[in-house]
Formats: structure tokens, C-alpha cells, sequence
């Protein structure tokens, strides 16, 4: 896979949206328990990092790389090719119908 251009990741509602196009239920299991979430611009992006106890964003740390979240694109990319093999196979059914 290439590297997104926009990357949203929510690990708390396990949500990741890669260019626009998200789904829940993504496997963060690899991810740091203080990562509140993850914004990705292209070539960089920023960790918003929570504290633990309380739960509050404390602050933002600057990225250049998503290897740490290629699990979490594995799992992403998996769901995203599995609903739209889903997608592809309900229009050829819709078409069967329409006969």
C-alpha cells in the first residue's frame, strides 16, 4: 500500500480513516495506551498524546513516519478490502435481479 495522503486514527473508538474513507472496528491492540490519536498530513503528522490517569490530551508529538501504525493500516486495510469485495459482489447481485 501506498502511504496515505490524509490518515485519521482513533484508537479509543478503534476508527481509521485513510484519504477520506474510515471504518470502525480496527485492531489497535499494537498501539501505546497514551495515544489518544493520530493525524496524518502526507509527509508528517502529529500523536496527540494523553495522560493515562486523567485521560486529558497533554500534549502533541511531531511524526515523520507511520511505521508504528502499520498494524493498525494491516488491520484497516483488510476491513476496507472486505467491505468493498462485499460492495462489488451486492451490485452483481442487484444486476442478477434486474434481468
Amino acid at each position: 500500500m501506498t502511504t496515505p495522503i490524509r490518515l485519521t486514527i482513533i484508537p479509543d473508538d478503534r476508527y481509521c480513516a485513510v484519504d477520506g474513507i474510515g471504518y470502525s472496528g480496527i485492531d489497535m491492540t499494537s498501539l501505546a495506551a497514551e495515544i489518544h490519536a493520530l493525524q496524518w498530513y502526507g509527509e508528517r503528522g502529529e500523536e496527540e498524546i494523553k495522560d493515562l490517569p486523567t485521560g486529558r490530551i497533554v500534549h502533541n508529538k511531531e511524526i515523520t513516519s507511520l511505521n508504528d501504525y502499520q498494524a493498525v493500516l494491516d488491520s484497516y486495510w483488510s476491513i476496507r478490502h472486505a467491505a468493498e469485495a462485499l460492495t462489488v459482489e451486492q451490485q452483481l447481485a442487484d444486476e442478477i435481479l434486474e434481468v
